[in-house]
C-alpha cells in the first residue's frame, strides 16, 4: 500500500490502476508518464540528509513513540479511526474532498491540470526522498512489535510487509508538502490548507500504522523538501499556471461549514 501510495506521486498524483467501478470519478485520468521533478537532480545521499534518523531504541522519543502508540488503542473503531481508513489512498473520495475542501476549489485532472501537474511533480521529488529513507532506515511498524490492531487491512498481509517500512511518514509527507504548495497557490487559504495538511499525519498516527515520530519527521523531510522546491525557476513558473486556473476554478461541494 504504502509504495503504491507513493508510485501515485510519481506518476499521476493518482493511481489509475483502479477499476472503473472503484475509482472516484473526481480524479479518474488515464495513466501519465512519470512527472519530472523540481530537484531532481539531487542524488539520494543528498534527500536523505534532510532528515534525522528515527529516535534511538530505549531514547526519550522512543518511550514516547511507544506510550503514544498503546493510548491509541483507546481509538479503535473511533472517529479518527473511521477517517483514516476512508483516507488510506490519494484516490479515496474523501482524502479527494478533504483536499478540495481545504483549497476552496474542486481539483481533478480535467479541470485544474496546472494544479494537479504541480503536486505531481513535486510529488515526483518526495517520492524519491521518501523512497530513500525507508530503505536505508528500515523502521518496524508499530503494530509489528506486539500484533496490534491497525486500520490498513494491509498491515494484516504477510505481517505488516505490504505496507513497507515505517519511517518517515509518506502520508505525512505528502500531506505537508501539498499543504505548503497549495498555500502558495492560494494564501488566503493557507490555514485550512496546512489543517488538512497537519491532519494527514495524524490520521496515520489514529490508524496505528505509523510511529508519532515516524509522522513528525514526514513533515520535516516535506518542510525541508519544498524550500528546495520553491527555489526552483520550474516551480515559480508552474505556480503562476496554477493560481490561474484556481482563481476560475469551480466551489467543491459539500465541505463542512
Amino acid at each position: 500500500m504504502m509504495r503504491a501510495f507513493l508510485a501515485a506521486l510519481l506518476i499521476a498524483a493518482a493511481p489509475a490502476a483502479a477499476p472503473a467501478a472503484a475509482q472516484p470519478a473526481v480524479m479518474a485520468s488515464a495513466p501519465a508518464a512519470a512527472a519530472p521533478g523540481y530537484v531532481a537532480g539531487q542524488s539520494p545521499l543528498a534527500l536523505l540528509r534532510l532528515l534525522p534518523p528515527p529516535p534511538e531504541t530505549g531514547s526519550s522519543e522512543a518511550q514516547a513513540d511507544k506510550y503514544l502508540y498503546r493510548q491509541g488503542r483507546r481509538g479503535i473503531g473511533g472517529p479518527l479511526w473511521q477517517q483514516a481508513v476512508g483516507q488510506l489512498g490519494v484516490t479515496s473520495p474523501s482524502f479527494v474532498k478533504a483536499v478540495s475542501c481545504a483549497l476552496g476549489a474542486a481539483i481533478t485532472p480535467q479541470t485544474t491540470p496546472a494544479t494537479m501537474a504541480l503536486l505531481r511533480r513535486a510529488g515526483t521529488d518526495l517520492g524519491r526522498a521518501v523512497f530513500a529513507a525507508k530503505d536505508y532506515y528500515k523502521r518496524p511498524r508499530p503494530f509489528t512489535t506486539d500484533r496490534g490492531k491497525a486500520c490498513d487491512p494491509d498491515a494484516a498481509i504477510d505481517g505488516g510487509k505490504a505496507l513497507g517500512f515505517s519511517y518517515p511518514s509518506g502520508h505525512a509527507a505528502v500531506g505537508w508538502l501539498w499543504g505548503l504548495i497549495l498555500s502558495d497557490a492560494r494564501p488566503e487559504r493557507s490555514a485550512v490548507l496546512l489543517k488538512f495538511g497537519k491532519t494527514t499525519g495524524d490520521l496515520r498516527i489514529a490508524c496505528r500504522v505509523h510511529w508519532a515520530s515516524d509522522v513528525t519527521n514526514g513533515r520535516l523531510l516535506a518542510t525541508a523538501l519544498y524550500q528546495q522546491i520553491a527555489d526552483s525557476a520550474d516551480y515559480k513558473a508552474d505556480l503562476v499556471k496554477a493560481r490561474l486556473e484556481l482563481a476560475l476554478a469551480s466551489v467543491p461541494e459539500g465541505c463542512p461549514a
